[in-house]
């Protein structure tokens, strides 16, 4: 069937990605659907937008014309704060949520590794050879990232990955009150309804399941009034930290939403699975004051280590919480406070019988200061066993 010329029309309901949006008003593959807004073939409220992940509200209009003229953006250079070491073995970033670490095909040109190639070319005003992935985030998640800038950086990092050496903790949001301990389990890429999942031995064994390792602790946990999850009662939300074993696609949205937790804005893995089993919903309502086009994954790399692919000593950073974390931790606190005051309300905060507080929607987080990241460079002795030395040519 031939393409349409052009397709006017309204999104529905809000939340939903431009491109899916277009997929299914235009009835074509995801692909395709992706290259019509990065090429910039998709108008979004009279304004054209080339971000095919950018989540749309409700009512707002959208108009695709597959046969205007391609619009490419350039690249852009990755913001100079975000850049949080450099040496010439490897660097690492504070990444933005928004944007692909890696170009997911040939079409997409904007992305994590693109745009720091072009800040260091800037910076050392030379040609430089092709960063070297070693792993990703998703284009939802915020935080921290390493590129290795020589191939044999890239061998040393790919085998302390394989070698599940690397340090990795994430803040995320998620529904419920979370329990903390390890989630194990074997993952595979079609658990049995076409998404990515945990293979239960229900059916026949898949050829390559993959062993998947997410270690959960709980910072906080606050109960949410009914009129947050649409009228269902003694639920609320978890601040949890994920140390992740092993590193597989989407493990610790996979891990925590089959346990019934789905992180905050989770928009796939939400379903029961397998059947009968207990539902990562009701999912929370998004609060008013809160831009419903840029919430996302509530999933943030916080803290990454690893031993040096040149010195053999231990290295770790920091990331500092983005702010739409914060936003959501200070209308937590705020609820906090309210319930330690004895002050009545509709919320409970899980500080024991009255102590209730009335809740708000959070405001908009304060702007950090220059250097938005905070993140720390720690240069220390390696841990016992693991300091490895110069390595070069093994």
């Amino acid at each position: 069937m031939s393409e349409r010329r052009e397709i006017a029309f309204v999104a529905e309901q809000g939340g939903q990605t431009l491109a899916a949006l277009v997929r299914g008003a235009m009835d074509v593959p995801w692909s395709r659907a992706r290259t019509l807004v990065r090429e910039g073939k998709v108008w979004l409220d009279d304004v054209r937008e080339h971000d095919d992940a950018r989540r749309v509200r409700a009512g707002a209009r959208i108009l695709v014309r597959p046969t205007a003229p391609r619009e490419r953006l350039e690249v852009g250079a990755f913001p100079a704060e975000r850049i949080i070491h450099v040496d010439a073995d490897l660097v690492v970033v504070d990444k933005p949520a928004g944007i692909s670490s890696v170009p997911f095909d040939d079409d997409e040109h904007d992305t994590v590794v693109q745009q720091v190639s072009a800040q260091l070319r800037r910076r050392e005003r030379r040609q430089l050879p092709p960063l070297r992935v070693v792993h990703r985030l998703d284009k939802d998640t915020t935080g921290l990232l390493v590129f290795a800038r020589t191939k044999t950086a890239e061998r040393e990092l790919a085998q302390q990955f394989r070698a599940h050496t690397i340090h990795r903790r994430y803040l995320g949001l998620a529904h419920g009150r979370v329990r903390a301990g390890a989630i194990e389990s074997l993952l595979v890429t079609d658990r049995g309804d076409g998404v990515r999942g945990s293979w239960h031995g229900r059916a026949r064994a898949p050829s390559s399941p993959r062993r998947a390792v997410t270690h959960v602790s709980v910072e906080r946990f606050v109960a949410l009034p009914p009129a947050a999850f649409d009228g269902v009662v003694g639920v609320g939300v978890s601040f949890v930290h994920c140390r992740l074993e092993t590193g597989r696609t989407h493990q610790i949205r996979i891990h925590l939403a089959e346990a019934g937790h789905a992180l905050v804005c989770e928009p796939v893995y939400v379903r029961a699975w397998p059947p009968g089993s207990r539902d990562a919903t009701p999912l929370l309502r998004p609060p008013p004051r809160l831009d419903a086009a840029a919430l996302r994954v509530m999933l943030h790399a916080a803290e990454l280590g690893f031993v040096h692919p040149d010195h053999g000593e231990t290295v770790s950073w920091q990331a500092a919480e983005p702010e739409d974390f914060t936003a959501w931790r200070e209308h937590l606190d705020r609820l906090a406070r309210l319930g330690s005051d004895g002050d009545p309300g509709d919320a409970m905060v899980d500080r024991g019988p009255g102590r209730a507080a009335a809740i708000a929607a959070p405001g908009p987080a304060q702007p950090r200061p220059a250097g938005v990241s905070r993140a720390e460079s720690q240069r220390s002795g390696p841990p016992s066993g693991s300091r490895r030395g110069r390595t070069r040519g093994r």
